[in-house]
């Protein structure tokens, strides 16, 4: 599977073009509360869209996620709508980048068939190598 790295240098450098500031610890700290393995928090401008994201089932493949307690969202990011997975196995359908740029795959969840947007970082083979 394709390895994807978040780049804190990329995320500061947003935010002072923006015109705001940036420190490293603020650019690549996971929020305390977002859950496990949770992206950094970091939007430019706050821009974060729950449902702007399309994905599309195209990725024949599939994973594990890191615990039965990864959040499954609405979006992909961290601060979208949330329920745990329950169950480690998931389908994938494929992946996007938010606009803090982190990568999130579309999954179905094997067990229940309930669907959501789960963050790379919480699947154990990196995610989908398909974009949507």
């Amino acid at each position: 599977m394709r390895t994807r790295t978040w780049f804190a240098g990329l995320a500061a450098g947003a935010a002072l073009l923006a015109g705001g500031s940036v420190t490293t610890a603020q650019a690549t700290a996971p929020a305390a509360d977002a859950g496990i393995g949770a992206p950094p928090g970091w939007s430019p401008d706050g821009v974060q869209s729950c449902s702007s994201h399309s994905h599309r089932d195209i990725d024949p493949g599939g994973g594990q996620t890191v615990s039965t307690q990864t959040l499954r969202r609405s979006g992909p990011h961290n601060t979208c709508g949330s329920n745990p997975v329950h169950s480690t196995a998931v389908d994938y359908h494929c992946y996007t980048v938010n606009e803090s740029s982190n990568t999130w795959t579309y999954v179905t969840v094997r067990a229940t068939g309930a669907k959501g947007w789960v963050y790379d970082g919480n699947l154990t083979n990196g995610g989908s190598d398909y974009e949507c």
